[in-house]
């Protein structure tokens, strides 16, 4: 399916990517269908979750697994039986980043991940109950290497 984008212009994304968000994302609800885009550079792998009906609203994304040692979310039965799943296990996990200039101080939300069943092909954005884990998290500790 051919898509526009603002940072990436005209792609083509495979219908298994394409997921939808009965509620949205906080502060964007009425985009309901969102395309996950990765591209590899060099040693890292780029994700955007980009709203498939429009060019925006279009999220820097990252595996929380991937950045965050023992990241462990929580879910509520109810969002589990919205997801249509079993478990958590079942479930794909991503956290929206804000990226300023300064890219040493990208941070994620860890508290409200968008949580993916890729079988059903639904996702939600939740709101975890661990107070562990904050709205601002900053990926790159103060000298810690890029």
């Amino acid at each position: 399916m051919l898509i526009n984008t603002a940072v990436l212009g005209e792609i083509d994304v495979s219908p298994e990517n394409i997921f939808n968000l009965p509620d949205g994302i906080y502060g964007f609800e009425r985009e309901s269908d969102y395309a996950l885009i990765t591209k590899q550079d060099e040693d890292i792998t780029l994700m955007w979750f980009q709203a498939v009906g429009a060019d925006a609203p279009c999220f820097v994304v990252f595996n929380p697994f991937d950045i965050i040692e023992g990241y462990d979310p929580k879910l509520e039965d109810a969002d589990l039986r919205r997801l249509g799943a079993a478990s958590a296990g079942d479930l794909f996990f991503l956290v929206i980043a804000v990226v300023p200039e300064d890219i040493s101080k990208i941070t994620v939300n860890l508290k409200s991940p968008i949580v993916i069943n890729r079988r059903e092909k639904k996702a939600r954005q939740v709101i975890l109950t661990n107070p562990d884990y904050p709205i601002r998290h900053f990926i790159f500790e103060e000298g810690q290497e890029k």
